[in-house]
């Protein structure tokens, strides 16, 4: 996938200190500026498809909703450990 949904919860990660987690990524998307804000993680899921995406977020159980969404596979790792909020951030990918 070359494109990326940022959730809502750390859309600081489009701050210019953060940029380097996104370098492999051809475009980048927001929640609250391309999906709307209030957003069910269903939705999450349909707009990844739609625009293959992976998403980045901190909720540790947003690949749930990514499997009701007819997803076989998916895989969750952690990106990195953002010390200033205490948590990881993750990224969750469509395989199948």
């Amino acid at each position: 996938m070359k494109n990326v949904l940022i959730d809502q919860n750390i859309k600081f990660l489009t701050n210019n200190d953060y940029q380097h987690h996104l370098e492999n990524y051809d475009e980048i998307f927001v929640v609250g500026k391309d999906l709307k804000q209030r957003e069910y993680d269903e939705g999450l899921a349909k707009f990844c498809i739609e625009n293959k995406c992976d998403l980045l977020t901190a909720d540790n159980r947003a690949y749930t909703h990514f499997l009701a969404e007819k997803i076989k596979t998916v895989q969750i790792s952690e990106l990195f450990y953002d010390e200033k909020a205490d948590r990881p951030i993750y990224l969750v990918r469509i395989i199948d």
